[in-house]
């Protein structure tokens, strides 16, 4: 199963890089932002969920990414992981590049709290039955953790409610 897990992992990388990679005309900041998210997918474990703990708080509203607006937003909040500004700079250029399709194998999410986007994460799928959810992050609050598992938890939930076996990819 590891390896379908590993697979899986490299085929959401393959997809996100082609962003950049398949672009016509790709920034320098882009191809950056890229190089970085690379570097911080290698710090990455995942492992096989057999159960899923319901989070404790329900303080999120998530919506799934449809517009570029809410790409942005899921960029700015992904982007929080560096503490350098120049390299959060480029992740958001990076990451900004996503454009979807009805096929896309990718879906994300961002998790509003009191109107303001505060968490999000992604569910890839491929043509096998196994799902990932990845690139689970949240804002640097007080509540950050408590934000994460509510994440991890609701993009859980929502692959086991499709009946397919889940992965998850974490720092």
């Amino acid at each position: 199963m590891q390896s379908q897990i590993e697979k899986l992992l490299n085929l959401k990388n393959v997809w996100m890089a082609s962003h950049v990679t398949e672009a016509e005309f790709p920034t320098p900041l882009s191809k950056k932002g890229l190089e970085l998210y690379q570097e911080q997918q290698l710090q990455q474990s995942s492992q096989l969920i057999s159960s899923i703990l319901d989070s404790s708080t329900h303080a999120l509203t998530i919506y799934p990414v449809d517009c570029h607006p809410l790409t942005i937003r899921y960029s700015l909040v992904l982007a929080s992981k560096w503490q350098d500004e120049q390299e959060k700079e480029a992740i958001i250029e990076f990451l900004t590049q996503i454009m979807f399709d009805d096929d896309s194998p990718a879906q994300l999410f961002v998790g509003f709290l009191n109107g303001k986007p505060v968490a999000c994460g992604m569910i890839f799928q491929s043509e096998s039955n196994l799902a990932l959810v990845s690139d689970v992050h949240a804002l640097p609050l007080a509540n950050q953790q408590a934000l994460i598992e509510e994440m991890e938890s609701t993009l859980l939930s929502k692959v086991i409610s499709e009946n397919r076996e889940l992965a998850i990819s974490r720092n």
